[in-house]
């Protein structure tokens, strides 16, 4: 099963990771990881400047919901993933008709398109060369002075396992995989190499002291 038809699969349980109504239920840690997947959106968002009239592309866009709060705060927003099913889910959510089906490593937006460039959730899923290639095309994309910011996950023994399970074995959630820690060093050069400028780099936990992962904030030089 490729990673595009276990996202297909899972659109609709996706998005319970932000609904406190939702009537999806996938698993007992249920409310501890929509928690703290909110969380991390609040992180996320609070790093950005301004957004009104900014021009925004979110790579990964999933179910839409950073792209709700993107909009409301006067953004030009265009929401991009690999998924025909999420971005169905992402329309109805957001109501917003700027929504691209592609892959990350074929991105089709012009030169010095847009202010703002997010990249949430994605990473994980690539190689170190894809995402060199990733940073590349992103650095196009963004006019000079725009923001990318980026996340990376940091992976527990347990969601390690979880991803690598054959798909024939039935559990409530699937976590597309398998998925690709990245040290933050390593994340780091990437950025400079193609270059941008890091002005923040920000990790954060799971479990009180586990390290879930890293945000990034750079800009484009």
């Amino acid at each position: 099963m490729t990673q595009k038809a276990i996202f297909d699969d899972e659109a609709k349980k996706w998005q319970s990771l932000y609904l406190d109504s939702s009537s999806e239920r996938w698993g007992i840690f249920q409310g501890y990881v929509r928690k703290r997947t909110r969380a991390r959106m609040d992180l996320c968002l609070s790093l950005l400047p301004p957004l009104k009239g900014k021009e925004i592309i979110e790579l990964g866009c999933g179910p839409g919901y950073y792209g709700i709060r993107l909009i409301r705060g006067g953004a030009i927003w265009t929401g991009v993933d690999i998924s025909r099913a999420m971005l169905t889910v992402c329309r109805e959510n957001t109501r917003s008709n700027r929504l691209v089906l592609a892959n990350v490593l074929a991105l089709p937006f012009r030169p010095g398109s847009c202010d703002i460039l997010l990249c949430i959730g994605v990473l994980s899923y690539l190689r170190k060369s894809e995402i060199a290639a990733l940073f590349s095309r992103v650095s196009d994309i963004l006019r000079k002075g725009g923001i990318f910011l980026v996340q990376t996950v940091r992976l527990d023994p347990l969601t390690w396992i979880r991803c690598r399970l054959p798909c024939r074995i039935p559990r409530p959630f699937r976590i597309p995989g398998p998925l690709y820690p990245r040290n933050p060093k390593t994340i780091a050069q990437l950025l400079q190499t193609n270059g941008f400028s890091i002005r923040r780099i920000i990790p954060y936990r799971k479990f009180i002291i586990y390290p879930a992962g890293t945000v990034y904030v750079a800009v484009k030089e």
